[in-house]
């Protein structure tokens, strides 16, 4: 019967084909939040805290190179500044008188040149038939070269004195915030002496002293665990990127450490508390995980967990190891299968699959 109705009515078969269509309704793929967390906690070893400062990565004294009265200043502490906007320039009229004179005596030795050439050109003819001595040559010469040599010395005074009327403007090295200021219009300033202090946008560390009883366990690279006692519930995963190699103040040594990730609340200047677990040398490597971020595994592992990768929003499946008796408080010991800095879900991973598109959770 169908099949009948169906040659005998091409408005059947679209009717037919609209009806099949409604029976596939499409799929769309959610992405899910996840709760994350960063890698960092070493498994075992001594705590340590030590105070220090949060500091901009790039930071500059700034300072004119020459001296004179502040006509203006353009900027305030916080304000954020471009690079190369001007922040504040010096009376240029004293500097403007410079270049007009250096332009005078330019222009003096210059006619003074002309003259000695032409009179040089003129005792060498005489010398040539005989009408002039040896001496009057020499000196007519030697004027002439003298003449030139101050035409020279002329013409780098002008330069000199167009660069320090340039230099009366005073401008930012980069892209940044000013953090100090410590000038004001109509101020006399002396070449060198400091008036702002500006911050790098970008990237922040926090210096610190390590005492030289455990500089030795201190290594780069080392990944600590930063908060910040002004900000309650704020921390942040930090990195060593320097360590000095001289003995300081009380025998300390200054370490700086790169914030991987700083909240946005974070500003230089902040004190923060940097936490360290020191490993003796017969302590096993590896990391504490919360346990919610286990997934169980097959026979062939103990267990998996998932690794967030930024440059995608996806999440990895990643197979650890960990030692006998490694649960401690809710905490997991992990000691091959992650490194510090890893980010791994921390919640719902038993609903996750590999290569899944993931949103990070908002805190």
């Amino acid at each position: 019967m169908l099949t009948h109705l169906i040659h005998k009515s091409p408005l059947a078969i679209l009717l037919f084909t609209l009806t099949a269509c409604q029976d596939s309704p499409e799929v769309v793929e959610q992405i899910r939040a996840l709760k994350t967390v960063i890698v960092s906690e070493v498994a075992n070893g001594q705590q340590r805290r030590f105070p220090g400062i949060v500091r901009a990565t790039d930071s500059s004294s700034l300072s004119f190179e020459v001296g004179g009265k502040v006509q203006q200043v353009l900027v305030d502490i916080g304000d954020s500044v471009k690079k190369g906007q001007l922040l504040a320039d010096l009376d240029k009229e004293p500097y403007k008188l410079d270049v007009q004179a250096a332009q005078a005596e330019l222009a003096s030795a210059r006619s003074d040149y002309k003259n000695k050439k032409q009179q040089f050109q003129r005792v060498d003819e005489l010398e040539k038939k005989g009408w002039a001595s040896k001496a009057m040559w020499d000196t007519a010469i030697a004027a002439r070269d003298t003449a030139k040599n101050q035409i020279n010395f002329a013409s780098s005074k002008l330069n000199m004195a167009k660069r320090d009327l340039r230099l009366t403007q005073l401008t930012a090295p980069f892209d940044g915030s000013i953090a100090t200021r410590s000038v004001d219009p109509f101020m006399k300033v002396i070449p060198g002496q400091k008036l702002f202090e500006i911050n790098a946008d970008g990237t922040m560390n926090v210096e610190f002293d390590i005492p030289e009883t455990i500089i030795s366990k201190i290594h780069q690279g080392m990944s600590v665990r930063v908060n910040f006692p002004t900000l309650s519930g704020e921390g942040s995963t930090a990195r060593i990127s320097f360590i000095g190699s001289a003995a300081g103040v009380a025998n300390s040594f200054p370490i700086k450490a790169d914030l991987l990730d700083a909240p946005d609340t974070i500003k230089p200047g902040m004190s923060a508390d940097i936490h360290f677990i020191l490993r003796n040398d017969k302590q096993h490597d590896g990391y504490l995980i919360p346990l919610a971020a286990i997934l169980p595994g097959d026979v062939n592992t103990f267990a998996y967990v998932f690794i967030y990768d930024p440059e995608t929003s996806k999440v990895h499946k990643t197979a650890i190891e960990t030692p006998k008796d490694a649960a401690q408080n809710n905490m997991v010991q992990v000691s091959k299968g992650l490194s510090a800095g890893d980010r791994i879900a921390v919640a719902g991973v038993s609903f996750l699959n590999d290569g899944q598109h993931v949103k990070l959770m908002q805190h």
